[in-house]
């Protein structure tokens, strides 16, 4: 049994008091993380988002500070502050099981509500904590606490997260991923609460506050107290300190970054585990540090670190996007800090209050925080949303077109856009004006620049936004229809299969009822979905009206085009190749045989082998380039794969086929040839391990998706001669796919190069296409004048929060030195040491 106010204690009795604390770690990723995501299926607009979540704000207020003013003045039998804390869990525990069932967006809003309800009657949980811990010990509690704390964070990202949108079927019955997530948090803090109710016991400390009153005298009196007021100011730069994206922070990595729940969660983790052994390490020194000047220093720090990450993606990354590693090298680092910094906070508050006023202090340190963090919270929505306005590209029609030239410069491209006179409106033809108009260089690799050869230009407009608004809520009410008539069924078949046909076939029309609401809602969002493209379609003519002396003609896109021999080698092997060791064997092929097109793997009916393809010059001997071939093919893959070839086998067959050459204008640059500061460091320890990317992974990726063993499963793609141009090779057999038409704009072009040799133009044609769709997956874009059409929503940079962030620390560390100047001068003392020292 754990007993509170000793001046010693065993250290078991710190690890067990910090496991219900720590266990919120879980639960802060469910509310935090998985019920942004669960409000995001309602609400898109992150001020409408931040707004929602800081609602449990205006209530904590005043009821979490009450509570934890009550708790310091009142006694039972149970003690003054289990009676709160235990109510509170049962509620909480309560909340998260509904919160995954709730039907509508209401009904999740008060479920929500309702779990910060009784999350603020467990205030009292941190003075309990801080009773059953003395002083001296409180660093070295917080740091293992912190232990823990990342533990149930490390399970919650790296586990549950990615699991957020699985379906799983179990004896019939359907487990989603969302539901289990918040099923497991309600089903540790029952656990934790009966450690809770069982192995913690308060002792009377005889205060002098019991019975007094709550009234409005009482509350305020007790926590202006002239001990605790000061205290407050550095609360108040803890607060502005702590300002962060918040919850818009998930959406940075999902929604801008385009990455995963589970990359999300799995870099998450990976600095968690990483936490795990540096937490260790810091609690050591946890103690033994200068409290106050520490706490600045580390500020300081923090502050200046997350400057430098906005610096870093905004100015540095040329796609303003980074890698996981770059994350998880600014988030670990900016770990550290932090928990340096709480190690150091959480006791430092704590050596200015005496036991008897930690609930009144914890009150108002709520008050402070929590009217701190509404202001935060809600500012760096309208931030984000005020800085979109003004920075973003506007909502509207957009079109994306490719002009002569790469060098295009945006000034000049919107001068010349603003200066057409003709604007319109694509739904009524009224007069739109040019300051509506925008241009931006545009590349599908993300890249930001001034300069480019594809432009995005969009029209801001008002009524198109207004009307993909209204097909977002149709497709959200669709989207819970369609989960509800999924259950109906399932839950019609479980009904049949029982015998219950009567029940059966009332299910049965509900579930109907349900398809036959989808199919009118489908109608609708079909039906804007058309008055959209329509609307885009019309604003593209006027682009291209606009800019008709500056954008490439259709077919300008071909380059070169031509037709040569290629030699084929097949060869056995003595057992199955392995494919990635091949890619690495192509790689070193290449350098010996500038004419190597590709090494593929091999399926015979009586084992394995290889195919290798080289381009064949004019007057080079076909047995002699396939004999030098063999024998370097065999020389580079042995020491790989040992025991792959048997020297001197002849070859299976040579064969000669032809080979088709296209040169190809891109919009973005094909090799990625630009490694960033961090990259370069990690890539010099990844190189003692394994190969370093290649910087032309894009086009090697292309290569791989062009290739079909079919037909066409040999190719070689590679930046061109010129800047911002690929050059693809392939092995064209006799059963290649042929186009269908073959004079449009591309082939004609085609027709050109080849001249009389015209009998490939139309594989070659069908090979374009192919092109076209395979690059677009590895973010390169063949040019052609009009690239796309439609309506596009307004972006939100979540990024531009850390300039939010910046000025909150900057208040932050002022308010900080004002509250040391005002110690060092004597005005404030450290009360709840000294009570400790002369008990």
């Amino acid at each position: 049994m754990i007993i509170t106010c000793k001046k010693e204690i065993p250290p078991r009795w710190i690890f067990f008091s910090i496991l219900p604390w720590a266990s919120f770690g879980y639960t802060w990723g469910v509310v935090g993380v998985a019920f942004l995501f669960s409000l995001k299926k309602f609400v898109e607009n992150p001020a409408g988002l931040t707004f929602i979540l800081s609602l449990p704000t205006f209530l904590s207020i005043i009821f979490g500070p009450c509570v934890s003013f009550i708790s310091d003045r009142i006694w039972t039998r149970f003690g003054r502050r289990k009676p709160f804390i235990v109510t509170s869990w049962t509620g909480i525990a309560t909340c998260l099981i509904l919160m995954p069932l709730m039907p509508n967006f209401w009904g999740l809003v008060a479920v929500y509500m309702a779990y910060y309800f009784f999350s603020d009657l467990n205030t009292p949980l941190e003075p309990l904590k801080q009773e059953i811990i003395p002083p001296h010990e409180r660093g070295r509690a917080t740091g293992a606490m912190q232990w823990c704390t990342n533990l149930a964070g490390v399970v919650f990202y790296f586990i549950a997260l990615g699991r957020f949108d699985d379906v799983t079927f179990m004896a019939g019955v359907p487990f989603v991923g969302e539901d289990v997530i918040y099923w497991s948090a309600g089903l540790l803090l029952t656990v934790m609460l009966l450690l809770i109710m069982l192995g913690i016991k308060e002792m009377d400390q005889k205060s002098k506050l019991v019975g007094q009153k709550l009234t409005l005298k009482n509350f305020f009196g007790g926590l202006l107290d002239s001990e605790l007021w000061p205290v407050y100011m550095l609360v108040f730069g803890s607060a502005t300190l702590a300002a962060g994206l918040g919850p818009l922070g998930n959406l940075l990595y999902t929604d801008q970054w385009n990455y995963t729940k589970q990359d999300m969660g799995i870099n998450v983790a990976v600095g968690g585990v990483l936490n795990m052994f540096i937490i260790g390490l810091l609690t050591i020194f946890a103690d033994k540090l200068n409290r106050m000047k520490a706490y600045r220093t580390l500020i300081c720090i923090s502050v200046a670190l997350n400057f430098s990450y906005f610096c870093y993606v905004t100015f540095v990354l040329p796609d303003q996007r980074p890698s996981l590693v770059e994350i998880i090298a600014f988030g670990e680092t900016g770990s550290i800090i932090g928990l340096l910094t709480g190690m150091v906070y959480v006791p430092l508050v704590y050596d200015y209050i005496r036991r008897n006023k930690m609930g009144t202090y914890f009150a108002g340190a709520a008050l402070v925080t929590r009217v701190t963090g509404l202001v935060t919270l809600n500012g760096v929505g309208l931030f984000i949303w005020a800085y979109a306005l003004v920075f973003q590209p506007p909502a509207g029609e957009m079109a994306r077109v490719v002009l002569r030239g790469d060098q295009n410069q945006k000034t000049e491209v919107r001068a010349e856009l603003r200066a057409n006179p003709l604007w319109t409106y694509p739904q009524d033809n009224s007069k739109a004006p040019a300051a509506n108009i925008e241009a931006n260089a545009w590349q599908a690799n993300g890249t930001v620049s001034d300069t480019g050869r594809a432009w995005e230009v969009r029209l801001r407009n008002k009524e198109s936004e207004t009307l993909a608004k209204q097909k977002d809520e149709l497709i959200k009410e669709r989207s819970m229809l369609v989960s509800e008539e999924k259950l109906l069924r399932d839950k019609a078949f479980n009904q049949t299969r029982k015998n219950q046909i009567a029940a059966a076939s009332e299910t049965k029309q509900k579930a109907d009822a349900k398809s036959t609401r989808i199919a009118e809602l489908t109608k609708q969002i079909d039906g804007i979905d058309a008055t959209l493209a329509e609307r885009a379609k019309k604003f593209q003519t006027q682009v291209t009206t606009a800019l008709a002396s500056r954008l490439i003609a259709d077919g300008d896109q071909v380059l070169g085009a031509s037709t040569k021999q290629a030699v084929i080698i097949e060869l056995a092997t003595n057992k199955r190749p392995d494919v990635h060791e091949l890619e690495q064997d192509l790689n070193d092929l290449r350098h010996e045989f500038p004419n190597l097109i590709d090494l593929r793997p091999l399926k015979r009916d009586t084992g394995y082998g290889v195919a290798v393809s080289a381009l064949l010059p004019s007057g080079t001997n076909e047995l002699a380039l396939a004999k030098e071939l063999q024998a370097a093919v065999e020389r580079i893959s042995g020491p790989r794969q040992k025991g792959l070839f048997t020297p001197g086998t002849a070859p299976l067959s040579i064969r000669q086929l032809p080979a088709l050459a296209l040169d190809l204008m891109v919009v973005e640059k094909p090799i990625d040839d630009y490694v960033s500061p961090i990259t370069r460091v990690v890539n010099v320890v990844l190189n003692l391990f394994d190969a370093v990317p290649r910087p032309d992974r894009r086009i090697s990726a292309t290569a791989r998706n062009l290739r079909t063993p079919a037909d066409i499963n040999h190719v070689r793609v590679e930046a061109g001669t010129a800047p911002k141009t690929i050059t693809v090779t392939a092995v064209i057999p006799a059963n290649a796919p042929a186009a269908t038409v073959i004079n449009d704009p591309v082939a004609l072009r085609m027709q050109s190069y080849f001249g009389a040799q015209n009998n490939m133009l139309p594989q070659a044609r069908a090979f374009y296409d192919r092109i076209e769709k395979s690059a677009a997956l590895q973010r390169i874009t063949v040019a052609r004048p009009l690239l796309t059409a439609e309506y596009a929503p307004m972006k939100y940079n979540y990024m531009s929060g850390y300039i939010w962030m910046l000025l909150m620390g900057l208040i932050g560390i002022t308010i900080t030195m004002v509250f040391a100047r005002f110690e060092a001068k004597g005005l404030i003392h450290k009360r709840g040491v000294e009570e400790a020292q002369a008990s």
